[in-house]
C-alpha cells in the first residue's frame, strides 16, 4: 500500500538512501531538513523537499500538517563526538525533536512513527557490560545517549498514552560510503575510503579496539523491514538490531581492507578521547527480539561488507 512518508534528516546519504528505496516501493516521501538532497532522488513514487529545523516546533508542524504523512522515519539529530562538544544543542535537536515530532504526529493523525536510536544509551564506565540485550540498564554518561534515551521513553509513552504506533531502533556504530556524521566510530569508514582513494590514513584507536559495526545498508533494511512489520506481533517496539558477527576489532578491519588494498597506509595514533569513549562501548548488540518479533538478521559479514562498500563507493 502506498503511503506518504516524511524523513527528517533526509538529506543526508542514510536518508536519500532511504528515500530511493521507499519510493522504488511506490511511496511518496517528504524529504524535511536544512539543506535540501545532494543527490538527486529517483524512483517510482514522488519527492518533495521541506525546508526545515527540527527544532522550530512551528515548522515540524507546517510540514506535519500540509502533506499529512501516515509514516514519519525520524533522522535528524546531532550524533555524539558534536555533542559532547554542544551539549545544549544536543538536547534541542536530538531530545526536543522528538517531542516535535511525536507532537505534530498526535495533532494531525499521523499513524506510525519510526524513531533511530543508539548503542550510546548503554555507553557508562561504571556499568560497563561486553554483551547488551534489551534488558541491559540505559545510563548513559553521554549527552547523545541521554538524548536518545529521552526519546526512546517518550516515544513509548505517546505509543501508550495516545495510542501512536511508534517503533524504533537502536543501531550500533554504523559503517559504509559517506558515513562521515561527526561521531566517535566514524573512523571505521574513513580508513576504507581512504584505502579506496590511496590516501594515508591514521586510525585514533588502539588496533584492540571492538565496537559494534553494522553495514549502513543493513541499517537500512532494519528501518525498511520494522515499518512493514505487522503491529500485533511487536512486543518490545524499540529493538536492537545486532551487528556485524563476529565482533571485528579495528586490526581485523584493516586487514579485510588490506586483502583487497596490501598498499594501504594506515596507521594508528589514538585520541584519548575517543579511545576512551570506545573503551567503554559495549562489544555485542543482541538481537533477539528483533529477530524473534519480525524476523530481522544481519546480513553483512565483515568480508562482505568491506567487498560491498568497495564496489558502492566507486560506483
Amino acid at each position: 500500500m502506498s503511503e506518504t512518508v516524511l524523513i527528517t534528516g533526509g538529506s543526508g546519504f542514510i536518508g536519500v538512501e532511504l528515500a530511493n528505496s521507499l519510493m522504488a516501493e511506490g511511496h511518496r516521501i517528504v524529504v524535511f531538513d536544512l539543506k535540501p538532497p545532494e543527490t538527486l532522488l529517483h524512483g517510482s513514487g514522488a519527492a518533495r523537499y521541506v525546508n526545515g529545523d527540527i527544532t522550530n516546533f512551528s515548522q515540524v508542524l507546517n510540514a506535519v500538517r500540509d502533506f499529512k504523512p501516515e509514516v514519519i522515519i525520524h533522522l535528524a539529530a546531532i550524533l555524539s563526538a558534536p555533542s559532547e562538544n554542544n551539549p545544549w544543542a544536543s538536547i534541542s535537536v536530538n531530545g526536543m525533536g522528538t517531542y516535535h515530532i511525536l507532537e505534530a504526529a498526535r495533532l494531525f493523525d499521523s499513524k506510525r512513527v519510526i524513531l533511530t536510536s543508539s548503542l550510546a544509551v548503554y555507553v557508562n564506565p561504571r556499568h560497563n557490560v561486553e554483551v547488551v540485550t534489551e534488558e541491559t540498564p540505559q545510563r548513559s554518561v553521554l549527552i547523545y545517549g541521554v538524548t536518545k534515551v529521552f526519546s526512546e521513553l517518550l516515544g513509548l509513552y505517546y505509543h501508550k498514552k495516545f495510542g501512536i504506533d511508534v517503533r524504533g531502533i537502536r543501531l550500533p556504530v554504523l559503517i559504509g560510503p559517506k558515513v562521515n556524521s561527526p561521531g566517535f566510530g566514524q573512523y571505521n569508514s574513513r580508513l576504507v575510503e581512504a584505502a579506496i582513494l590511496g590516501k594515508p590514513f591514521e586510525v585514533t584507536v588502539p588496533e584492540d579496539t571492538v565496537v559494534p559495526l553494522l553495514y549502513v545498508k543493513d541499517a537500512l533494511r532494519s528501518i525498511i523491514m520494522l515499518n512493514k512489520a505487522p503491529e500485533g506481533g511487536l512486543v518490545t517496539r524499540i529493538y536492537n538490531v545486532g551487528q556485524i558477527m563476529p565482533p571485528p576489532s579495528t586490526l581485523d578491519l584493516v586487514n579485510a581492507v588490506r586483502k583487497r588494498y596490501p598498499e594501504a597506509e594506515i596507521s594508528f595514533n589514538p585520541d584519548p578521547l575517543t579511545t576512551e569513549v570506545n573503551k567503554n562501548t559495549p562489544r555485542e548488540i543482541r538481537c533477539d527480539e528483533a529477530r524473534n518479533e519480525w524476523g530481522w538478521s544481519v546480513s553483512y559479514s565483515l568480508d562482505d561488507m568491506v567487498g560491498d562498500f568497495i564496489t558502492t563507493f566507486k560506483h
